[in-house]
């Protein structure tokens, strides 16, 4: 039997968890779009439209018109030539490195991305090596290889990476830069574009990619950026191999884009609480960067004081977002939403503040 927890939603902040009702400050789903009527409104229509699976791959019988139009409007949000529509993010790197393990390249990798992209990597068979945290010295190992550079990472990690250096390094030595924007599409940027938008980055050098399954409330994977670079992808082994992505889920991914084109006032909301709510659990002594990010990751040095900090939480009726994660320390993952009330976010933070005062 899995060790993961069972967490069943109750409404759009609670959670049962162990047969009690517990606040939820976990998962992805940002805005809540998951139960959002008009999205719901879009898959139930696809639903009883089409019903649940194509019955093939993209390139065989499975390629629908709501497949094109999710492409589509992607590359419209991205401002990109073109999207290839695969049906996880984790697909979606893999794809697009069975592209790039042909070019000839050199691959300098975040040490911290998500192990989708360490994986293509890997399976590309490019040579690669972490990215240096020093920029001048990124530099010189740049030059030492004589190779045009492919940087990649993703979009935010406990702090966001230094995009614009890294952008710059990529046009210097005429190489790419290659950003996985699945926890940062529909965060980061004024439009909710991601990281690139927040930095002002041209999409002309990028390659973006990215799932659907964290702030759209839905699912699927992407990758966007120049034609024939898209074109190549969808010659994959990965995308012609594998069944297309579920109707219903693809018309409730169309209207979650559209949600955020015409939302930007709630993509500001949510920036300007994360940034509160980080700023005070810097003055409580937390070491949170303050970014306008929703996830705060706390922590905590040996298993006393995280046992200490799960039993808090649970004492006040908040499930503990105690996470243990391949590659990562354990450490507690609090995400912020757009539903959660203000009553709610004290409450949590009361328990740290009453926490940290004990631990001092």
């Amino acid at each position: 039997m899995s060790s993961a927890p069972v967490l069943k939603p109750e409404n759009k902040v609670h959670i049962i968890w162990e047969g009690k009702k517990y606040l939820f400050f976990g998962g992805y789903d940002y805005y809540r779009l998951s139960c959002d009527p008009g999205i719901l409104k879009a898959a139930r229509d696809a639903l009883s439209g089409y019903g649940l699976n194509c019955g093939g791959s993209r390139v065989t019988t499975g390629n629908h018109p709501l497949h094109l139009q999710l492409e589509k409007v992607l590359s419209e949000f991205l401002g990109t030539e073109d999207t290839a529509l695969l049906p996880a993010g984790y697909m979606a790197n893999l794809a697009l490195f069975e592209v790039l393990g042909t070019r000839d390249l050199v691959c300098f990798y975040h040490p911290l991305c998500h192990p989708s992209l360490k994986t293509a990597i890997t399976m590309s068979g490019l040579p690669a090596r972490e990215i240096p945290a020093d920029p001048e010295a990124f530099d010189g190992v740049i030059r030492e290889k004589g190779k045009r550079p492919l940087i990649v990472t993703d979009g935010t990690y406990d702090e966001l990476p230094p995009l614009p250096a890294y952008d710059g390094l990529a046009e210097k030595y005429d190489g790419v830069l290659l950003l996985d924007e699945a926890h940062t599409l529909g965060i980061l940027g004024k439009h909710g574009r991601g990281a690139f938008e927040h930095y002002g980055l041209d999409t002309g050098r990028l390659l973006l990619t990215g799932s659907l399954s964290k702030a759209c409330g839905t699912s699927g994977g992407f990758v966007s950026g120049p034609g024939r670079c898209i074109r190549a992808v969808r010659e994959t082994c990965a995308y012609a191999t594998t069944s297309a992505p579920s109707l219903p889920l693809v018309a409730a991914g169309i209207a979650s884009l559209r949600f955020f084109r015409d939302h930007p006032g709630r993509i500001r909301d949510l920036q300007e609480r994360c940034v509160d709510v980080k700023q005070r659990l810097v003055a409580m002594g937390f070491d949170v960067p303050v970014i306008p990010t929703p996830v705060a990751g706390i922590y905590l040095p040996g298993t006393e004081q995280a046992g200490a900090l799960k039993e808090a939480l649970k004492y006040a009726g908040i499930y503990p977002p105690l996470i243990r994660y391949p590659g990562k320390p354990d450490y507690f993952r609090f995400a912020f939403s757009s539903a959660h009330s203000d009553e709610d976010i004290e409450r949590l933070l009361e328990v740290l503040r009453v926490f940290r005062s004990q631990m001092s």
